[in-house]
């Protein structure tokens, strides 16, 4: 496991969306969100099927018999490596990310468990599952599908314009596979544009025909990854990106409903281009990135005190998508979405 705590900046441009043709009315107060009782998820059933193990390298066999490593694409420390890679026997384009075994106390225990989680979990359209994992003495490697459109972040950066219809189609996806991995059991922790992609399926057979002029959105880099349960006990060390954090994950409580926040924060950038906080909240550079210390505490205080600018352009026209970002941002896990099932089913993306 990763502990990764980065400060994001803001992007430089505003997305800005296209008004909607007509109005619904807005699914605004929590008792309403509340009857959705049929749209929580069980997690106390975790998806355990599946018999794939992580391949262990025999003596005198490494990856270079079966992938062509063909150019670092960035390096994490002394720890992990990121390489493009291709298979040797299907001459398919690949991922391979090294993690080195260096662990704390019984941290590879949890890591191995997660990567055969991950290794057997039911593959779904939006979540960049794992094609295999290998192991030596010395790493791990874990291959996956290389995805051909660039980062959200990148998308963002870049486009003037997004279209509501494209900032629905985006949030549909990104939360169809939050809600997929949330459903078997686990919580990702890192959810920012970086770590969503977009991936050209216009050739794949089995994209549906009206997808298939987009390319689909990927949740990818699962290390932050965590099995989940209501009873889980708290985090010790902060994982994931500052600006992107739940507030109660500052205190170790990191649950379904941390990922839904920030979900909500990428809601608020695509339909605005800004972060939904001041930037100064996040300024001081925290010396102790331990669950409830005094920096985190610091920053938890200064979140509940913030204000969000739901006023500003485009928010006014588009009353839907300015509830659902309120309730994905809410800063009491219990007033937020009761799950990324029952954000998918809001009248927002509910409609064309």
């Amino acid at each position: 496991m990763t502990d990764e705590v980065d400060v994001a900046p803001a992007p430089a441009t505003a997305a800005a969306a296209t008004p909607a043709a007509a109005a619904t009315p807005v699914l605004s107060s929590l008792a309403a969100r509340r009857k959705l009782t049929n749209l929580k998820v069980d997690y106390n059933k975790p998806d355990t099927a599946g018999t794939r193990t992580i391949r262990k390298l025999g003596e005198g066999e490494g990856m270079k018999d079966h992938y062509e490593m063909v150019q670092m694409l960035y390096e994490s420390g002394s720890n992990a490596q990121v390489w493009k890679a291709t298979c040797k026997k299907t001459e398919a384009d690949v991922i391979v990310k090294l993690r080195n075994r260096h662990f704390g106390v019984g941290g590879e225990t949890v890591w191995r468990s997660l990567l055969t989680r991950m290794l057997n979990l039911e593959s779904h359209s939006n979540v960049l599952g794992l094609r295999d994992v290998f192991e030596d003495s010395s790493s791990y490697y874990i291959v996956m599908e290389r995805c051909s459109g660039g980062e959200l972040f990148d998308f963002l950066q870049t486009e003037t314009d997004v279209p509501e219809r494209e900032c629905k189609r985006i949030m549909r996806e990104i939360l169809g596979a939050v809600d997929h991995i949330h459903s078997k059991g686990l919580i990702h922790r890192d959810i920012k544009p970086e770590n969503i992609m977009f991936h050209d399926t216009s050739a794949d057979p089995s994209t549906p025909k009206l997808a298939q002029h987009a390319k689909s959105v990927k949740l990818i880099d699962f290390d932050t990854c965590l099995e989940y349960e209501p009873q889980s006990p708290k985090a010790k060390h902060i994982v994931g990106t500052m600006g992107y954090i739940a507030p109660e994950a500052l205190n170790g409580e990191y649950s379904p409903a941390s990922d839904l926040w920030s979900v909500g924060v990428i809601l608020y950038i695509l339909m605005t281009g800004d972060m939904p906080f001041e930037q100064d909240i996040y300024l001081d550079d925290p010396a102790d990135t331990r669950c409830g210390s005094t920096g985190m505490l610091d920053l938890h205080g200064k979140l509940k005190n913030a204000e969000i600018d739901f006023e500003c352009e485009p928010w006014p026209s588009f009353p839907q998508a300015k509830d659902l970002c309120q309730q994905l941002l809410a800063f009491e896990p219990e007033d937020r979405s009761p799950s990324a099932r029952a954000a998918l089913n809001h009248p927002w993306l509910a409609g064309t």
